[in-house]
Formats: C-alpha cells, sequence, structure tokens
C-alpha cells in the first residue's frame, strides 16, 4: 500500500484575538487523519468550526500552531514559498468566494495556472476550451467575472482548480453557489 497523500498529526491551528492580547481561539484543534490517494474526504460542521482552515493547512495558506502536516510525502510545515511553490503546483483549490481576477476574462481566469507552469500556448488554448465545456461555459469565454451570475463564477473557479489536472483537489465549499443538477454533474 502507499503512503497517504495528505497526513495531519496532532495539528492544532490557533488564532490571536484581535484587541486581546494574549487571548487565542483555536479553529483546529489535535486533529490527525491520513488521506490516500483516491480517496474523496468530506469535513462537515457548524460555521466557525475550521472547515476551511483545514482545508488552507493542507496548501499552507494557513500554518499549524503545531503539529505538521504531510502532503505527497512532504512535510510542509516550515517549508518556506520557493519550496512550498512545486507541491502547491500538485493542488487545485476551488475558494469559497471564487478568488477571481476582475481584469481577466472567463478563459484567461483559467489559464492563469497553466501560464504560471508555462505550459505551451496551444496546450493552454486546448485545456482551457476543454474545461469551458466541461463546465458549460463555453458561450462565456470573453466575458468577465462581473458579467457573471454566482453559479458561474463558481463553475470558473471550478474549471481553474482542474486545469492543471491537479494530484489533490481542495474544495471549500465548492458547489455552494451552484444549482442541484449543476452540482451533480461537476461532482461526478
Amino acid at each position: 500500500m502507499s503512503d497517504p497523500i495528505i497526513t495531519f498529526d496532532h495539528v492544532v491551528k490557533e488564532f490571536k484575538i484581535r484587541g486581546r492580547k494574549a487571548e487565542t481561539a483555536r479553529a483546529v484543534n489535535d486533529v490527525s487523519l491520513s488521506i490516500d490517494r483516491g480517496d474523496i474526504f468530506g469535513i462537515i460542521g457548524y460555521s466557525g468550526a475550521g472547515k476551511s482552515t483545514l482545508v488552507r493547512l493542507i496548501n499552507a495558506l494557513e500554518r499549524p500552531t503545531s503539529g505538521t502536516v504531510t502532503v505527497l510525502g512532504t512535510d510542509i510545515t516550515a517549508l518556506n514559498e520557493s519550496k512550498l511553490r512545486p507541491i502547491r503546483q500538485k493542488i487545485g483549490m476551488i475558494f469559497q468566494q471564487f478568488n477571481l481576477f476582475s481584469t481577466k476574462t472567463v478563459s484567461q481566469n483559467i489559464a492563469y495556472p497553466l501560464q504560471l507552469d508555462h505550459w505551451r500556448k496551444d496546450y493552454q488554448d486546448r485545456r482551457v476550451k476543454e474545461l469551458l465545456e466541461f463546465v458549460g461555459l463555453a458561450e462565456h469565454a470573453d466575458k468577465y467575472p462581473s458579467q457573471l451570475s454566482g453559479g458561474q463564477k463558481q463553475r470558473v473557479g471550478i474549471a481553474r482548480a482542474l486545469a492543471t489536472n491537479p494530484e489533490i483537489l481542495l474544495a471549500d465549499e465548492a458547489t455552494s453557489a451552484l444549482d442541484p443538477e449543476t452540482t451533480t454533474e461537476v461532482l461526478a
């Protein structure tokens, strides 16, 4: 059996409470888990329970207060940004708030991670077209995020997260803005 793709070992994440010098709020409390390649793993909990924080620890958008996070065989807990980059290139992230570039078209938003990874232009164009069709936005390729509905923006975020064929796909409420039919298609 292969090593887990993601491992949390006694991970704690605390945040300082604004306006209160020494007080902290614990968002993640002593989490230990292993996720194997091919697993689909969901985190369920109330608003403010630390779900988003847990997801953000996997790609080091947040750092643990204590414990270790291992992704793709590498302890990412103390890596600097340049050493994190190769790991992050293997992770796709669908953000809760979409995080689209307002000055880029739908196609340009989807192509962005491909450009960062230095894909050839013809491959970028082909991949973007494929993803636009997959998420049902081919006719919106040249529109800007301000011209899209919430569900359409969510689908652009999904397409962008899938662009580089990531080994790990993280989703923070990935289908919250989608209708039930589109949700079923995306999760299939």
